[in-house]
């Protein structure tokens, strides 16, 4: 089972947009859920909440891993659990305040280390690197 968590970015977008960069991405690498914060009300195939704690206190049987630049790991290094649910923020927006004790936290390196992604690109190479570890 896969879950992804998202925050919808601010000011650069519409989430309709929004969520076509993320819709075929999650198809390719058969995503179970698809959830984005806070609530915006379009009509798209995402479940909305809240805020994140709403899709953790939801997901009680998932790992929770949050991927964010200061993560505690390094993806490269990562095990992914089979049964996970991936945190994302947004653009300069952590979401390791909300996490917890049995929370995972990964980062990916780059050359500079800039975090210069957008959370859709880094959902690409986290289930990319999920792909790769587990065929």
């Amino acid at each position: 089972m896969i879950k992804i968590a998202g925050m919808w970015e601010r000011g650069w977008n519409t989430p309709i947009k929004e969520f076509d960069l993320w819709n075929f991405m999650l198809k390719e690498f058969n995503v179970d859920e698809f959830y984005m914060t806070p609530i915006s009300g379009i009509d798209a195939d995402v479940s909305e909440r809240k805020n994140l704690n709403d899709v953790i206190e939801e997901n009680p049987d998932l790992e929770v891993i949050h991927i964010d630049e200061n993560g505690d790991m390094d993806l490269e290094n990562f095990i992914h659990p089979e049964n996970a649910l991936y945190i994302f923020g947004r653009t300069s927006s952590s979401t390791l305040s909300i996490k917890e004790e049995g929370h995972h936290s990964v980062r990916i390196s780059t050359i500079n280390n800039l975090a210069g992604f957008w959370a859709n690109q880094v959902a690409a190479l986290v289930l990319y690197d999920r792909y790769l570890k587990t065929r």
